[in-house]
Formats: C-alpha cells, sequence, structure tokens
C-alpha cells in the first residue's frame, strides 16, 4: 500500500512538472513570435528611410527609437506628432473593451463630414480603414504604411462585445463576401459610378480625428461604442431571409 502510495505521488509530481514545462515552453514560443513581429516592423521601418542591414548598426536602431519617442524632434522621419502622449491617450483609454481602425484623409472637411454623417465604404471596410493596436512600433510602422493619404486621422472605435456577437452571428449564415461592418449599418447600401455598394458606418462609431501635424484633436460629440442600432438585427434577419 505504501508503495502504491509513494508511485502515485511520484506520478502527480511528475505531472505537475511537465505542465509546467509545457507552460513554460508555450510561453517562451509566444515571447519570439512578439520579438519576431517588433524585429519586422523595426527593419521594414529602416529599409524605408535607406538603411539596410548591410550598413545599419545597433547605435542606428537606439537613435531611431529615441527619435521616435522624443517629440521635439524636427527630423524628416518623426516631424509628426504620432507618438505623443495626448494622442496615444485618446487613442487607446478604452482599449481593452473596442476594436479599433484609423482612416487616414488628406481634407479637413472629409474629416468633419465622416464625424457628422459617418464612413462611408465600398464593399470591403478594410480597404480604407487599417486596424490597430495599443503596440508602439505596430502603431509605427503602420502610420508609415498609410501617412501618405493624409494628415488627417479618423479614429473609429466598435465595442468587441458587439463586433463578436454579430461576428459569431454572421458566422451561422451562408452568407458570402459579407463583413460584420456591412451589418453594423442603419441606411441601405447606396452605389456609386462603379456599380460598387457604398455603406454608411454609423457616425457614433467615429471616435473623431487628430491632425499628427498640427498636434490637435477633435472629438465626437456624438461617439459611443457601444452603440446598438435596431437596424443591425433587421440587416441581420434580411440576411438570413434571403439565404445567402
Amino acid at each position: 500500500m505504501m508503495l502504491f502510495f509513494l508511485i502515485s505521488q511520484l506520478n502527480v509530481s511528475l505531472s505537475i512538472e511537465f505542465l509546467l514545462i509545457l507552460c513554460l515552453f508555450i510561453y517562451i514560443i509566444f515571447l519570439h513570435i512578439q520579438l519576431s513581429k517588433k524585429n519586422f516592423y523595426i527593419k521594414s521601418y529602416l529599409q524605408k528611410q535607406g538603411i539596410t542591414e548591410d550598413n545599419y548598426e545597433k547605435k542606428d536602431i537606439f537613435q531611431l527609437l529615441e527619435r521616435l519617442r522624443n517629440p521635439e524632434y524636427k527630423g524628416t522621419m518623426t516631424k509628426d506628432k504620432m507618438l505623443d502622449r495626448e494622442f496615444s491617450q485618446f487613442l487607446f483609454e478604452d482599449y481593452n473593451n473596442v476594436k479599433l481602425f484609423l482612416h487616414y484623409t488628406s481634407k479637413k472637411s472629409v474629416a468633419d463630414k465622416i464625424i457628422h454623417e459617418g464612413f462611408i465604404f465600398a464593399n470591403s471596410f478594410y480597404k480604407t480603414a487599417v486596424s490597430i493596436h495599443n503596440d508602439e512600433l505596430f502603431l509605427i510602422h503602420r502610420h508609415h504604411e498609410h501617412k501618405q493619404y493624409g494628415n488627417y486621422v479618423i479614429v473609429i472605435s466598435i465595442s468587441k462585445a458587439l463586433y463578436n456577437q454579430y461576428a459569431k452571428a454572421l458566422s451561422k449564415t451562408n452568407a458570402k463576401n459579407i463583413a460584420v461592418e456591412q451589418i453594423l449599418t442603419e441606411h441601405e447600401p447606396l452605389t456609386d459610378e462603379n456599380a460598387d455598394d457604398l455603406y454608411i458606418f454609423p457616425k457614433q462609431f467615429i471616435k473623431g480625428y487628430f491632425n499628427y501635424i498640427e498636434g490637435t484633436i477633435v472629438k465626437n460629440p456624438d461617439f459611443d461604442f457601444n452603440y446598438s442600432s435596431p437596424q443591425f438585427e433587421e440587416n441581420l434577419k434580411k440576411l438570413r431571409s434571403s439565404g445567402q
């Protein structure tokens, strides 16, 4: 009996050790993936500045990060204020509860119109809106990919719970080429000159916009990332009844 007890205790001990080793191994893989992503962002950005692996040193990377962090730096690389604390607070204050997207435009009139009327997109929401995360290097990388489209950046913020609710419902239909963003609209799609459907994302999901050169922020007084219109359910019902 005592021998059986000792063997069982040994098995339990080995099982716990195995689980600990397995968890540690998974965590190491996770850290490796995160480091690889950051390395990719840094390399991509350095290459855009004409710096390749053949001619950069560690000091180049450190100088780059310092310049990106320093809002007083006036060089061509970071003359904008994208990484200012004020912008970060505006972007990420509700981060744990929302999905975030940015849209760049060159005209203030367009930015103001989006705040008052909503965000118009053709077929694919992701052609003109870019998803972002609360990661400085990721944000830098995304910003330098899209800043060519203008100095005004629209911030689109949607409740994760709301988004996931309709994503789950959509997955249970036979719909093809239909995205959640197309369900979260309150008006029938318009048609442009190319016969493409134009959808209008509600203004309540527009947090506001900022100008990363001037450092100005304009907030939308009607912003509500939890906004849920009865029309969303109607759109889903129509989709189900159409047999898509």
